[in-house]
């Protein structure tokens, strides 16, 4: 099963209509199916932002909304891949916002370290002034596979 995780996708980091629009596309369709959609956070300054404003997506009470005191959001929140494993999650779809490399980028490497298989959504990653990240050829290297959002089926 797939799970779609979020990594920091705030008014202030998801800074490209374009992209939300895009990341909006599966964002509906993990919700439609009942699949796993998790939000995180890793900015200090959102750690008492409510839970529905963490996202420009709208967390709900269905989601999984997490804060990670660490850029890798799994180093930050020490259950999460197990938590994972046991509902029997095994490909992660990551997208988000990004410094050059950042959240996205560390916590992808950590979910290959945990035995995920991972997809970075390559229209759905965007640095701080809303263009595509440039170390996508290097995610690949790792062994993450990078699809456009368009080209991404999720299996719930």
């Amino acid at each position: 099963m797939d799970a779609l995780l979020l990594i920091d996708t705030d008014d202030a980091s998801f800074t490209s209509d374009d992209t939300a629009e895009t990341l909006g596309d599966i964002v509906g369709r993990t919700r439609a199916v009942g699949g796993v959609l998790i939000f995180a956070s890793t900015k200090d300054e959102l750690a008492e932002v409510d839970d529905e404003d963490l996202s420009v997506f709208g967390p709900d009470e269905e989601d999984l909304v997490l804060r990670s005191e660490s850029p890798d959001v799994f180093d930050g929140i020490g259950d999460l891949a197990p938590g994972l494993h046991d509902m029997a999650v095994d490909r992660i779809v990551i997208a988000g916002g990004d410094a050059e490399p950042g959240s996205v980028w560390a916590s992808a490497m950590a979910g290959l370290v945990c035995n995920f298989d991972i997809i970075i959504l390559s229209d759905a990653v965007i640095d701080p002034d809303g263009r595509p990240v440039t170390w996508m050829g290097a995610a690949e290297e790792a062994g993450a596979m990078v699809k456009a959002t368009a080209d991404t089926w999720l299996r719930m």
